[in-house]
């Protein structure tokens, strides 16, 4: 049987599955270990080099029978931090560890290494970990004490890692909106909106070490920024808008000061606001003008914003805040930009309140990356809209569960007196799976 599990519970006698890449350094061809499923540190590039004939070994048995402890400090010093046994071919996990994902189950959807919610737990950890680190940092920088990097690569490792194991559960944590006055949880939320897209967009892994620190970080030119201008709860003053907007420029000259940022960091920071037809700030950039990166991190902010609820405005149901900036595509917001965020969140975001064809009332509560039209719900009331006395949780993907069951619209959950984290709150604590009841 073949188990994902942790660096830390590799030991002497495990098989581990694993391949041959090739590599040339200095005119010669070398030999390295390849990890099935590892998920790499995202701030070394080292990699184990084999020696002997272990290539040839490893080729011929799928894999390498760890023998020593040297194996497994050498995967180690690679930064590796999950990897797969193969437990017909050697030793087993003990009783008391269990492996990252139940082999038992069905293999995880296309590009996710664990279960949706195997990792859901974990992302909530790893978000309010990161807030709390972007918090300090941004209070440092307020406070004149400079980026510390140290607490960055900290912040943007466990939030990646968890993101690189199943990017639906990071991504569904987005709706969950915070008051900060450096607008920490805005920035967690838009870092893991552009990463999961360049994820869903397929960018080089080796790029998202400069994609995590410059988005985390985007918004730290707003310690810059006055107080009473960045807490103003009605509208801006005409010079008030003007140092508002300044706040880009601000970021980019904050990470070039505090060097170890890339141009093409600088630019997420500096670029942000820009947008395709010229009308964004703070330079009026078009175009081809704008960075890549920034035109993803440009629709990630807009739709932070828009679902967030200020003392000026109410929040945006989020299939709302997706409908207004998939109108924009093409003229303000990059359209494969906008294409990425729709296929990372899904056209029904998890917490997204629905009605359903029966009549019935419910929330998507798990996402579907393989059809995003059919989710798993928490079927919240009878058809004659009178509530359940318990949530009755079902994937519509599956027939024998769905019922014939489907989506018909999304609702807006402010209208109807919902409070979406309470309702979901309820359904995975009180919800009934289908799959139970027809056991």
């Amino acid at each position: 049987m073949k188990k994902l599990i942790s660096i830390d519970h590799l030991e002497i006698g495990m098989f581990l599955e694993a391949e041959v890449a090739t590599k040339v350094e200095n005119g010669a061809e070398r030999s390295f270990l390849q990890v099935c499923n590892a998920l790499p540190s995202l701030f070394t590039t080292r990699k184990a080099r084999l020696t002997g004939r272990m290539d040839a070994l490893i080729a011929q048995q799928g894999g390498l029978l760890i023998k020593t402890q040297k194996h497994i400090h050498s995967l180690r010093a690679t930064g590796v931090k999950m990897v797969s046994i193969d437990t017909d071919k050697g030793r087993d996990l003990p009783d008391h560890v269990q492996p990252i994902t139940d082999p038992k189950r069905t293999p995880p959807p296309e590009g996710r290494l664990v279960h949706f919610n195997e990792e859901i737990k974990r992302a909530k950890q790893a978000r309010a970990q990161s807030i709390a680190t972007i918090r300090e940092t941004l209070t440092d920088i307020a406070s004149g004490k400079g980026v510390d990097m140290v607490k960055v690569q900290s912040a943007s490792e466990i939030i990646t890692e968890s993101i690189l194991r199943n990017m639906d559960a990071m991504v569904s944590l987005t709706r969950i909106k915070q008051h900060d006055p450096y607008t920490a949880v805005h920035c967690i939320n838009v870092c893991t909106l552009v990463v999961a897209m360049a994820q869903a967009g397929r960018v080089e892994q080796e790029k998202l070490p400069m994609i995590v620190a410059a988005t985390m970080l985007h918004d730290i030119g707003k310690t810059m920024v006055p107080l009473k201008i960045l807490n103003k709860p009605g509208p801006f003053e005409s010079n008030e808008l003007e140092e508002m907007r300044r706040h880009a420029l601000y970021s980019s000259e904050i990470l070039r000061e505090a060097g170890g940022f890339s141009e093409e960091a600088i630019a997420i920071a500096s670029q942000h606001h820009e947008l395709l037809d010229g009308s964004g700030y703070p330079l009026g950039l078009k175009g081809d003008e704008i960075h890549p990166f920034a035109r993803m991190t440009a629709v990630a902010d807009v739709y932070d914003a828009l679902t967030s609820r200020r003392v000026y405005k109410p929040s945006m149901p989020m299939y709302q805040a997706l409908l207004q900036i998939h109108k924009k595509k093409g003229i303000e917001f990059d359209e494969s930009a906008v294409n990425l965020i729709v296929k990372a969140l899904g056209i029904f975001p998890v917490g997204s309140l629905v009605a359903l064809n029966t009549g019935e009332r419910g929330m998507v509560f798990e996402p579907n990356p393989m059809d995003s039209r059919k989710p798993t719900v928490g079927v919240l009331t009878m058809p004659n809209q009178k509530l359940r006395g318990a949530p009755l949780i079902m994937n519509l993907a599956r027939r024998s569960e769905a019922g014939g069951r489907e989506i018909t619209k999304a609702l807006d959950p402010v209208k109807l007196d919902v409070d979406v984290e309470a309702t979901i709150d309820a359904i995975a604590k009180r919800g009934e799976r289908t799959e139970r009841r027809m056991r």
